[in-house]
């Protein structure tokens, strides 16, 4: 290209033209050399950095193969080990629901004739004989009720697995039915804001997670006349209900504990064993949704939990109508 250049400024001055015109001519010409220089320096470096990216961007593309290769292969692995977990769950499941079905045959032997001890040669063997014997009849007893709730946590979602359009005011009412005893015993009052909702859920689930809420409302009164109030409100995907007691309260530090099989941060002489709120946490669960609690110690304990739901009505269409529940009778 520079020979080609040069040959042309060599023509321009052998014209015969006037001077100053050859001048002038081959001074335009020398510009246009430079720009052609300039602009053959902006070409060559375009190209240097086309090629650098080209570069970069192949160097890229295998990189995010080799990721996606590797994503695959660990969604795979995942995949098999959530398979694994599942089916370790559930054999977990069996054996907790087969061993405690099991235990309870030889703890009712004991418990049987720890009674029979007791009923027979009550007083006769002495007062260190009779601690014993009543030792033997509590612990009993209470291993039963460890056991049967253990049972109860073990079939929660094992059950009825369909969720089916399940109605609030039903299952409140089956509830009452449930806790008729201690419903009359205190007078307790089950108030609720929107007895004609309903929703998608599982109802054994939602059974047994209003039950042990309610009656963890009612045992926990503290020798008041037990108030529980119901409300819900829709969320954009799910409805949130809030189940609120006048009762003993806990601290709000213990918002994971609480909710965990066997743990009781009650006094240890209230009847229990500490499985009610894990058997909600895990009815909760099911459904996909988050439960949690707020408190005050003396002043009764708010739990707040969502059902999330597939389709939800317009929240401005809401309307729902106020109701006692009336007391077992």
């Amino acid at each position: 290209m520079q020979e080609e250049l040069n040959s042309i400024s060599s023509l321009i001055g052998r014209l015969s033209i006037d001077e100053n015109d050859k001048s002038e001519l081959l001074s335009k010409f020398d510009d246009l050399q430079k720009k052609l220089s300039r602009s053959e320096f902006k070409l060559d470096r375009t190209l240097r950095d086309k090629t650098i990216s080209s570069n970069v961007l192949n160097a890229t593309i295998k990189e995010l193969e080799i990721q996606k290769q590797l994503v695959e292969e660990h969604s795979m692995q995942l995949q098999v080990s959530l398979k694994k977990l599942e089916i370790s769950f559930t054999e977990l499941e069996q054996f907790a629901y087969i061993a405690s079905h099991d235990l309870k045959s030889p703890l009712r032997t004991i418990s049987n004739f720890g009674q029979l001890l007791q009923k027979n040669y009550g007083s006769k063997m002495g007062p260190e004989a009779d601690q014993f014997i009543n030792f033997i009849v509590t612990g009993a007893q209470h291993m039963n009720e460890v056991i049967s709730d253990l049972l109860e946590y073990s079939r929660v979602g094992s059950k009825n697995k369909d969720f089916t359009t399940v109605k609030i005011i039903d299952i409140i009412d089956l509830v009452k039915f449930n806790l008729a005893e201690s419903i009359n015993e205190t007078n307790a009052d089950i108030v609720i804001d929107n007895p004609k909702l309903e929703l998608k859920a599982n109802r054994s689930s939602m059974l047994q997670l209003f039950q042990n809420l309610i009656g963890n409302g009612i045992k926990f009164s503290e020798g008041k006349t037990p108030v529980i109030n119901i409300t819900c409100r829709a969320l954009k995907n799910a409805w949130e209900f809030s189940i609120t007691d006048n009762g003993v309260g806990m601290d709000e530090a213990y918002q994971d504990k609480v909710f965990l099989p066997f743990q009781r941060l009650n006094n240890i002489e209230r009847p229990g064993t500490g499985i009610g709120l894990a058997i909600c946490k895990k009815s909760v669960k099911i459904h996909g949704g988050e439960i949690r609690y707020e408190s005050e110690v003396g002043e009764g304990t708010t739990f707040i939990f969502t059902i999330p739901q597939a389709e939800m009505p317009v929240l401005e269409e809401l309307v729902f109508d106020s109701v006692i529940v009336p007391q077992a009778e």
